[in-house]
């Protein structure tokens, strides 16, 4: 809907550029690479983040001089930010999906991505019993890291 058809780096062809475009990218792609990298505890502190602008930006969305005139649906900027709700919301769950396949060791590890997982899934929930089962989960992974951790053989360290 709200497309944005004007390039803006530095080899566009300057007869195509739009004028009005801001310089730098017109687009925000998913870098789900880069989320790869990130580790369990920033993963988390993101994921707050996103979940954050997401709840400030849908609260915008509902205010009323971002509805239209036929009362419910928004005008053009009302359209322009829960496009951007959404896209927010697309980053958050490719977040929480690249949290979910992480296999961390260490029990802060496994903590930090319960937290992201359990955070993600309390907001979506219906249901207490399914959210208490993932909780459960969570605890009994941090335990057995835990238990790996201190049963671990010490290296360096004489008998």
């Amino acid at each position: 809907m709200n497309e944005v058809h004007a390039t803006t780096s530095a080899s566009a062809d300057p007869a195509h550029r739009d004028p009005l475009a801001p310089r730098g990218a017109m687009s925000l792609d998913i870098d789900m690479a880069k989320l790869r990298k990130m580790s369990m505890q920033e993963l988390r502190d993101f994921r707050d983040v996103l979940h954050m602008i997401g709840e400030i930006t849908a609260a915008f969305s509902f205010q009323e001089r971002f509805l239209g005139e036929e009362g419910g649906r928004c005008n053009n900027a009302g359209d322009a930010i829960l496009e951007l709700c959404e896209f927010v919301g697309r980053y958050e769950h490719a977040l929480v999906k690249v949290a979910r396949a992480a296999e961390p060791t260490t029990s802060k590890d496994v903590e930090w991505r319960a937290w992201t997982i359990l955070s993600y899934e309390a907001d979506c929930a219906d249901e207490l019993a399914p959210f208490a089962v993932l909780a459960s989960e969570a605890v009994r992974d941090e335990a057995h890291a835990k238990t790996r951790e201190r049963f671990a053989p010490k290296v360096g360290v004489a008998k």
